[in-house]
């Protein structure tokens, strides 16, 4: 077993495919497949799962490839930190939701660039139900996560006593943008039973802005009625601007969306949504470079917000 054979296992589990990965890597699928077959041999154990839609790493390969992973950044890091001139330095992996990624990633990426410029980062942006997975997965080293304040986790958090490494950031509140097929009692609102006759396309069922919406509607004993699940919020605002179907986005997306003339609606009761910074308990990343970023993260939020430049957003005091 090599650096090599982890670097090819933690393409393949990223990319979900050995073809994709493949291509990733510049070699040939048979040959890649040789590799993984070869490494799982000399282990004596399966690590992926290999079937029509992909390759998932089994049990074993999840811990494995959490290793691996943190194998091949050390040994990455090993030869730059030699000729390395700054005193923080390190690969930092962070996790952005796409609502926040869109206002908070170039500040970020420039951010690091100024004050860290021995700290390379590693930047993922998705929908909230894949970065909380790459987080849980070990492949993040800090990543924003939105909880519902209803939900006792979030008041535990709010109260100083939730899960180590959690930090609170921002509120935003949760709109329907589009035009409903029938109009709405108010103009500028939707109750909960008018939305569950509307048309909407949403995330699919891990993300947490599902799952969220979908709380609130059975709590007033209703149906969220979803025609499509999308993975993306640009795709959602482009289909509710072809007026197929309504979305419920948040406040900082909506914002655009107001501007550029799509009816925008509040919910009744309102919705709302809070955002978590976490780190990780173990990386292997540096801590002070994992520190240097998420003092970033807290600052530029803090900065955009009060600058007008990430509209939508309500500042959280951190009870810690």
């Amino acid at each position: 077993m090599d650096v090599l054979q982890l670097r090819y296992l933690v393409a393949v589990v990223d990319a979900g495919s050995l073809s994709r990965a493949a291509e990733v890597l510049r070699i040939s699928q048979p040959a890649l497949s040789q590799r993984m077959n070869q490494l799982e041999r000399e282990l004596g154990v399966q690590l992926l799962d290999r079937g029509p839609r992909g390759v998932r790493p089994t049990r074993a390969g999840t811990d494995f490839y959490r290793d691996a992973h943190r194998l091949v950044r050390q040994f990455d890091e090993l030869a730059a930190s030699a000729a390395a001139e700054h005193p923080v330095r390190g690969l930092v992996a962070v996790g952005l939701p796409s609502g926040a990624a869109v206002h908070l990633a170039a500040p970020l990426f420039g951010w690091a660039r100024e004050h860290v410029p021995g700290v390379r980062l590693e930047l993922f942006e998705s929908m909230s139900g894949y970065v909380d997975e790459l987080f849980d997965h070990g492949r993040t080293d800090l990543a924003i996560r939105y909880v519902d304040p209803l939900d006792p986790a979030a008041r535990a958090v709010a109260a100083g006593t939730g899960r180590a490494g959690e930090a609170l950031l921002y509120d935003e509140e949760l709109l329907l943008v589009g035009d409903p097929p029938e109009p709405t009692r108010d103009p500028d609102r939707v109750t909960l039973a008018e939305l569950a006759a509307i048309p909407v396309v949403a995330p699919g069922t891990r993300s947490s802005l599902r799952q969220q919406l979908e709380r609130a509607m059975r709590r007033e004993e209703r149906t969220l009625r979803v025609v499509a699940d999308v993975e993306s919020l640009s795709t959602m605002l482009r289909i509710a601007r072809s007026g197929g179907a309504c979305a419920v986005v948040p406040a900082s997306t909506a914002a655009d969306s107001a501007a550029d003339g799509l009816a925008v609606r509040r919910t009744d009761p309102a919705l709302r949504r809070t955002a978590v910074l976490r780190t990780a308990a173990t990386t292997s990343a540096p801590h002070d470079a994992v520190a240097a970023v998420r003092s970033g993260v807290t600052t530029l939020t803090r900065e955009l917000a009060r600058s007008g430049r990430w509209p939508g957003i309500e500042l959280r005091e951190d009870p810690s």
